[in-house]
């Protein structure tokens, strides 16, 4: 019961993890694709 209990908790974490860094690797691409407008002083002309 003990060692059946612990898989379970564990599968749930792991899915949970796997979750959150799947949602945060998206959002990151998404602001990854804003470029601004580069300053006059750094463009190279």
């Amino acid at each position: 019961m003990k060692k059946r209990l612990f898989t379970t908790m564990a599968i749930l974490g792991v899915s949970l993890f796997t979750f959150f860094a799947h949602t945060i690797s998206a959002s990151a691409c998404l602001w990854g694709a804003y470029q601004p407008e580069e300053p006059k002083t750094l463009r190279e002309e």
